[in-house]
């Protein structure tokens, strides 16, 4: 499986599903890209599920991460 463009790293999410983790550049400005990718026989690249945001929203991305572990771990634990 050859990289994308500015890839950083793949999750596998099931069988031929990936969540692609990248950093695009658009008029100098970085952005934070997660799109869904496929790997199939009729079709292989980049779906238009997914979401992009300016790298300047990272922390603030991290932050609501942290929130939502914590909410799973307290969800998983009752």
């Amino acid at each position: 499986m050859d990289k994308e463009q500015g890839e950083i790293s793949r999750m596998q999410i099931n069988p031929t599903d990936y969540l692609l983790f990248s950093i695009k550049e658009f008029k100098g400005k970085h952005y934070i890209d997660l799109r869904k990718y496929v790997i199939s026989d009729s079709y292989t690249g980049f779906t238009k599920q997914g979401v992009r945001f300016g790298s300047e929203l990272l922390k603030e991305f991290e932050e609501n991460i942290t929130l939502l572990k914590e909410a799973l771990a307290k969800n998983e634990s009752t």
